[in-house]
């Protein structure tokens, strides 16, 4: 039986098994043509003066790269001290190194990200500039004030129903104005009255106070009085740090990166809101990624490839950024949906021998093509262009 081995390509490297409060070091030092390094392992703290123990300690074994998981946020200062040291860093996709199986210790993972850094096998993970690094902070800041906000608009749905108020049913958006004075009679318990609900009325209402005081005719108790107020509040807390975390966005944008920000936005269905993901998870410029086929990947808009004994299994898109993806698959839907020829002629071209879901990410595989194009070349969206050359010829015939 033949046995494979790999080629070595470093002699001295380090992996580090991330953790919290500790990272345990494995160092494998030997030559090129040595499979059986000689081991060497140490466990340091967290705190800024351990890990720089640790990166004298790597400094004296003359270890010339160190390969690490990117866990969560922990591996972040331990990037930033070794940063400092002459070594290259390499940072992995945990999806990527998993481990044998039946070999999961702290001591056999570090040697395991050694082994495998040491042959070539780790690929680097993408790590933002500190200015589009500080953009994702409040982009991914604001989803999750996005987030919270649904949660409690489903809350206080969830009140409105089992106390049977249909208000829903009359307004068109119960957190307007109009919506929020009329759940404040509740909250207050206050007695109804067609002279009450008709002093919250605002703007266009086409139901009457009569109608709407009908279907505010429900039964709910004092719990859900003050589960409500609290829904209420929690939905005005979060609609108020949106606000004010999308003005910083913009502000920030428009002084870092106004260009980009003006040129992404030139594209059919990209709006301030995408345009500003976007540059928080690619950056401004697209150097990280050698093609566009390699952005799509790791965007997670690439095709999946699943085949066995000849016949092919699945074609799904893969896993990728999951911020980017749904900015993107958002973007396409609405870019599909326009009037731009481009995007409309495939979204209706997929669409009609298959499932909007598709066109929609075929559209939002399109739309990152032509970004990429365009973060490259610093040129505004060209519809002819991305028409291309045969869909051109169709539109004149």
């Amino acid at each position: 039986m033949e046995v494979f081995i790999m080629e070595v390509m470093i002699e001295t490297c380090c992996g580090i098994d991330v953790h919290q409060k500790t990272i345990v070091c494995c160092i494998l030092d030997g030559p090129l043509d040595t499979n059986k390094p000689k081991k060497s392992y140490k466990i340091f703290g967290t705190r800024t003066s351990e890990l720089r123990k640790a990166l004298e300690w790597l400094e004296e074994n003359e270890v010339t790269d160190i390969f690490m998981e990117s866990t969560g946020q922990y591996w972040v200062p331990v990037f930033t001290i070794f940063s400092e040291g002459n070594v290259n860093m390499v940072l992995a996709n945990p999806e990527h190194i998993k481990n044998v199986p039946g070999r999961k210790t702290d001591m056999k993972d570090a040697e395991w990200i050694a082994q495998l850094g040491r042959v070539g096998l780790i690929q680097n993970s993408y790590i933002p500039a500190p200015e589009v690094m500080e953009l994702r902070l409040m982009t991914r800041r604001r989803q999750s004030y996005t987030q919270k906000r649904t949660q409690s608009k489903n809350e206080l749905h969830n009140i409105l129903q089992r106390s049977n108020i249909k208000l829903t049913g009359y307004l068109s958006n119960i957190f307007g104005k109009t919506g929020q004075a009329l759940l404040r009679l509740f909250i207050n318990g206050e007695v109804l009255t067609l002279e009450s609900v008709r002093a919250c009325l605002h703007g266009k209402v086409k139901a009457s106070p009569k109608d709407i005081l009908q279907a505010m005719d429900g039964k709910i108790s004092l719990t859900d009085r003050r589960l409500l107020d609290d829904s209420l509040d929690e939905y005005q807390f979060y609609t108020r740090k949106i606000k004010k975390i999308e003005h910083d966005i913009e502000q920030y944008i428009l002084t870092h990166f106004p260009l980009e920000y003006e040129l992404l936005q030139s594209i059919p269905g990209v709006k301030q809101h995408s345009a500003a993901i976007i540059l928080a998870e690619i950056g401004p410029n697209i150097e990280a990624f050698r093609t566009a086929s390699h952005l799509a990947s790791w965007a997670g808009l690439s095709p999946g490839s699943y085949e066995s004994a000849g016949k092919k299994k699945s074609s799904r898109v893969t896993r990728g950024n999951r911020y980017l993806k749904t900015a993107l698959i958002t973007s396409g839907g609405m870019a599909g949906r326009s009037r731009d020829p481009a995007f409309g002629s495939l979204y209706h071209r997929i669409s009609n021998r298959g499932t909007k879901i598709k066109a929609v990410v075929a559209c939002g595989h399109k739309l990152l093509r032509i970004i990429y194009k365009i973060l490259d070349d610093k040129v505004p969206y060209d519809e002819k262009r991305a028409l291309g050359l045969r869909q051109q010829k169709l539109a004149l015939n």
